[in-house]
């Protein structure tokens, strides 16, 4: 008998070629049929999508308003609450979407050629543009109101965006891969939402709190994260509740986290 050869790599790496190829357009089918999903075949939709993250930071200005508190940083409110908001609304989107990616589109799974890897893949894509699109909003409309975008380090800020992404993302997987066993974890999802809008520094420095709070407080990875954007973007900030270290091993924990449970509920699904 003679053994298989094994030394021309070629077959394998069309196998590998072709599988790519047939995941990358399943992927961008789910893309498009996400996009119209979501904001419908007209322009009505798009643009209340792109409006909805001015919402929110309208929302924090009138609570603000109403509380009749200056800005506990810097001499602009509007601004010191874009340093909250949109790290929270890059989050909020990217966990909130991809928590309902196997609820909206289970029905896919029927198809043979379609893999919860691939649904979760398109919906990264998606938000990875729709959180882009959410920083260019927001500081675009800052910047022709207040003419006062003054970012100190663009490269921190950037990257304290992208945690929040990636926070998101983990976030997302996890509590929509356990909403596929059980209606709770989608609730606590849900619920996840107002807990961290109200107690991750949006509205207030957790420097400033008292000191068992503060304690507490600080294992919230988002409040860290809006901590190390208003750093990167005030010169004269400097926070002793931030710690670089839990940003970095905690994203990491849950980003990978998630990632992980997706081959688990391809078995399950």
């Amino acid at each position: 008998m003679t053994a298989p050869d094994t030394s021309n790599p070629r077959p394998a790496l069309d196998g590998w070629s072709t599988a790519s190829a047939m995941h990358a357009r399943v992927v961008g089918a789910v893309i498009m049929r996400d996009l119209q999903t979501r904001f419908g075949t007209g322009y009505l939709g798009f643009l209340l999508g792109l409006i909805m993250p001015l919402g929110h930071l309208t929302i924090a200005m009138v609570i603000t308003a109403l509380l009749g508190r200056p800005a506990p940083l810097g001499s602009n409110t509007i601004v010191f609450l874009m340093t909250g908001v949109l790290p929270f609304i890059i989050w909020l989107y990217t966990h909130r979407q991809i928590m309902t990616t196997i609820a909206q589109n289970r029905p896919l799974l029927n198809f043979p050629n379609v893999d919860i890897f691939d649904l979760f893949m398109a919906r990264i894509i998606v938000e990875i543009a729709n959180s882009t699109l959410v920083v260019t909003i927001v500081i675009s409309s800052i910047f022709f109101v207040e003419d006062a975008i003054f970012i100190d380090n663009w490269p921190r800020f950037i990257s304290g965006l992208i945690y929040a992404w990636m926070l998101g993302v983990g976030t997302g997987i996890i509590f929509g891969c356990f909403s596929n066993i059980t209606h709770i974890a989608f609730i606590l999802g849900n619920i996840l939402g107002p807990l961290l809008w109200a107690t991750s520094g949006v509205f207030f420095l957790p420097d400033e709190l008292p000191e068992k709070l503060g304690n507490i407080i600080f294992f919230n990875p988002l409040a860290q994260i809006i901590c190390d954007v208003r750093v990167a973007y005030y010169a004269e900030f400097t926070s002793s509740f931030l710690d670089i270290y839990f940003i970095n091993y905690s994203i990491l924990i849950i980003f990978f986290s998630g990632m992980a449970l997706v081959p688990i509920m391809r078995r399950i699904s």
